[in-house]
């Protein structure tokens, strides 16, 4: 449980439906121009759910994203996951399919918010935009997700998933600053960094 809390980390999506649907899709098209834009992004929240949270920062250079939070290590470079557990001294190898992708990255759901998820309106605060994504595939682990949108600045500031077996998991972003962009091996594994660690290849 712990585990999922922590990969289950961060990001972005907004629209709107109904009468709004051309002023939310705008609002997607320069949240998702802006994020695409970055050379590289540094994300820091706190996930929750099941009265567990914890801390993390996530990293994201186009497909590849790392994330960091305690006692767990994640790399993903666009097809491989290694995920990195300090507790049992274990790193996990798989290939993950896109939807498992999002699980972890919920930045990945933005490319395919207009083909997988109907979307309704949601009130906000001011300054702010709010909407609910619905899956169409009633098979998706990922059944909604609520976000919040800051309108000044086009960084979501709160995610919600809804997932199927009916638990919650609401992500409260803290902060998301562009970087410099990256060597493409910052998100692989280095096993030079972590002697003596077993490798377990799922793949």
């Amino acid at each position: 449980m712990k585990r999922f809390i922590t990969l289950l980390l961060p990001l972005l999506l907004c629209a709107l439906a109904g009468s709004a649907a051309s002023a939310s899709g705008d609002i997607l098209d320069r949240c998702a121009a802006k994020i695409k834009s970055a050379p590289s992004l540094y994300v820091t929240y706190t996930v929750s759910a099941d009265g567990h949270s914890a801390d993390g920062q996530l990293v994201i250079q186009g497909d590849m994203f790392t994330i960091s939070s305690p006692g767990l290590r994640s790399w993903y470079d666009g097809k491989t996951q290694w995920t990195y557990s300090s507790q049992i001294g274990e790193v996990n190898i798989i290939t993950p399919t896109p939807e498992e992708v999002s699980q972890i990255n919920p930045l990945a759901i933005i490319k395919t918010f207009s083909t997988a998820y109907t979307s309704q309106p949601l009130k906000a605060p001011a300054g702010k935009t709010a909407v609910r994504l619905k899956a169409k595939n009633p098979k998706a682990d990922i059944t909604s997700a609520d976000i919040t949108i800051d309108d000044k600045t086009l960084y979501p500031t709160r995610i919600t998933l809804a997932m199927t077996n009916n638990q919650k998991v609401t992500l409260d972003i803290r902060s998301v600053s562009t970087g410099s962009r990256l060597p493409a091996d910052d998100f692989r594994f280095d096993s030079r960094r972590f002697p003596n660690v077993n490798v377990v290849d799922l793949r």
